[in-house]
């Protein structure tokens, strides 16, 4: 019997002390920045205040508090945390469920105190490969920070530089407003003058072309005179009706008598019938009334009709004519430099019209330079012009940071954009290690594509994986000295024992 109470009394011992190795007193599983909470001269106060205990209730395989906290040894409670000590290597904090449960979580076997798991103390080997992997990663770190280091003053220098740019541009888009201000006052004053020259023209045109359809109009009203003349002539010489005129018919008429003997002669109806047998009134009008009508006016003296035929005649003769000689009402060197001046000066301003939204344009892009993030430093400037390729078997990946992300086909050379940059990660904390890029080519029957980058610290600017994690949705990995900021916390907490870190 006294035997049980001492093995008992034992079990609790070992279950509230800590390991023997620290010789300190403090309940098992229980980290040390939290020893302070655990004093056995007081009573235990709950982590979370669900409640006050005296402290024999620490450890024993009851839940007593809410949080667990009462139970950082056992696996009591299910929301408890026990700790690993794992001396000569790094701490860890479990779930308290898996106290006792069989499997060697610590490697300081101290999870399996009460179980039969065969475990063993292989922290000693365990540190040793740890720190020797901390420190390749601290070494690379430090490389990494140097060339960060270099790339926040290349930051920095590129940023004077849009700055002395940007000062400069504003000054060249004052003089180029003002030289595109004279170039419009000289354009607008040439196209008035040449406005002026067009519109006289213009005019000119416009009136020399009524004289001519007056003309025309005038020359139509006389053919049809004409006509109305030689039909009534032709009714007259056809004395028997029949629509010819004959030899015979010819003679009965003494007006045909030209040399003025008394009668119309043979020769003389030759003459007037074109040596024709008889004559049609389509012939007539065409040859006959020409030669014929002479006789008319001459023997009927009815000069009217003559003398207004031979003024229409002679006006449209005169207009016809003139119309070759005549020319616009301004001369024509002038016209050809006024047209000249005028051409000139509108391409003296288009042109500084165009210099001037070159360097507004300019302006603007050097605003959201100076504006954009780069990060903390502008350590990620200089990547801003670069690009980075990733081949696998089918694709070939370019990545533009703060541009776009695409995709080429290796066999076909099509190119897919799959991502714009939009912005860097949400989260404050990591926002760094986080690109975001949108409004991709859409997919077909789908969405648009779009691309998560996930930065790392590495010695070179290089993406190392590209993945599609859901259908259109892109996840590529890129390794650059720009995120070699500060040292992983875990990286860290290997190498603070470590009596070469620096």
């Amino acid at each position: 019997m006294e035997l049980l109470i001492t093995l008992s009394l034992f079990s609790t011992i070992i279950c509230f002390l800590s390991s023997a190795t620290l010789g300190a007193l403090r309940p098992r599983g229980v980290s040390l920045p939290k020893k302070i909470f655990y004093d056995p001269a007081q009573q235990f106060h709950c982590l979370d205040g669900s409640g006050l205990f005296p402290f024999h209730f620490v450890n024993d395989d009851f839940c007593d508090c809410e949080d667990g906290s009462d139970e950082p040894g056992t696996s009591a409670c299910r929301n408890g945390v026990f700790n690993c000590l794992n001396h000569g290597h790094v701490s860890v904090d479990l779930p308290s469920s898996r106290v006792n449960d069989g499997i060697c979580d610590c490697c300081d076997s101290s999870d399996e105190y009460r179980s039969s798991a065969d475990c063993f103390n292989n922290c000693k080997e365990l540190g040793e490969a740890a720190l020797e992997a901390a420190r390749a990663v601290r070494e690379k770190f430090l490389k990494g920070e140097e060339i960060r280091n270099e790339y926040i003053k290349l930051g920095k220098e590129k940023k004077n530089e849009y700055k002395g740019l940007l000062d400069e541009l504003n000054k060249q888009e004052k003089e180029a407003l003002k030289v595109k201000n004279e170039k419009q006052d000289k354009k607008e004053s040439a196209e008035a003058r040449e406005g002026l020259i067009l519109s006289h023209e213009r005019e000119f045109k416009k009136a020399q072309e009524k004289r001519i359809a007056a003309e025309k109009r005038r020359l139509v009203e006389h053919q049809i005179q004409e006509e109305a003349e030689g039909q009534q002539a032709f009714s007259e010489l056809d004395v028997n009706k029949d629509g010819k005129l004959t030899p015979n018919e010819i003679k009965l008429f003494s007006r045909f008598d030209y040399d003025g003997d008394g009668r119309v002669s043979d020769n003389e109806v030759q003459f007037y019938m074109h040596k024709r047998d008889e004559m049609t009134i389509e012939d007539f009008l065409a040859n006959g009334w020409k030669i014929m009508k002479p006789a008319f006016t001459i023997d009927d003296q009815s000069d009217d009709i003559q003398t207004e035929t031979k003024s229409v005649f002679k006006e449209d003769k005169v207009t016809f004519d003139s119309t070759k000689d005549l020319k616009i009402p301004a001369d024509n060197d002038e016209k050809i430099e006024i047209l000249k001046e005028a051409a000139v000066a509108r391409k003296d301003f288009a042109d500084a019209d165009k210099l001037y939204r070159d360097i507004q344009a300019e302006i603007w892009h050097l605003k959201r330079k100076l504006k954009a993030d780069f990060g903390e430093d502008d350590e990620f400037l200089v990547l801003e012009t670069q690009c980075f390729e990733f081949s696998e078997k089918r694709y070939l990946y370019k990545f533009c940071p703060f541009d776009k992300v695409v995709q080429v086909v290796k066999v076909s050379k099509e190119e897919t954009l799959i991502g714009l940059w939009e912005s860097w990660g949400s989260d404050d904390e990591d926002r760094y290690h986080h690109m975001k890029y949108s409004r991709g080519t859409s997919c077909w029957n789908g969405p648009n594509r779009s691309v998560e980058v996930q930065l790392q610290c590495g010695t070179e600017n290089k993406v190392t994986s590209v993945v599609e994690a859901s259908p259109c949705a892109y996840v590529l990995e890129f390794t650059t000295p720009a995120l070699c900021k500060t040292l992983p916390p875990e990286i860290k907490k290997i190498l603070k024992n470590d009596f070469t870190f620096v």
